[in-house]
């Protein structure tokens, strides 16, 4: 049973995902079950922002959508 919550985990873990929408960039951050959306007028500061969360929670990258 132990082996199902730790796949549960790996399936629903931190990420940060970056999309734009009627051209303004957000970023979903995923935190903890948690989601946090921020949107940006250019696309260079949504990266930024992106780039940051991913050290902040000590993931590898980014997904664009």
């Amino acid at each position: 049973m132990a082996d199902v919550f730790e796949r549960i985990e790996e399936v629903l873990g931190d990420v940060v995902e970056l999309f734009s929408l009627n051209d303004i960039w957000n970023v979903r951050v995923v935190e903890n079950g948690s989601l946090l959306m921020t949107a940006f007028p250019h696309e260079a500061d949504a990266i930024t922002y992106a780039e940051a969360q991913i050290r902040r929670l000590g993931l590898t990258n980014f997904i664009r959508l």
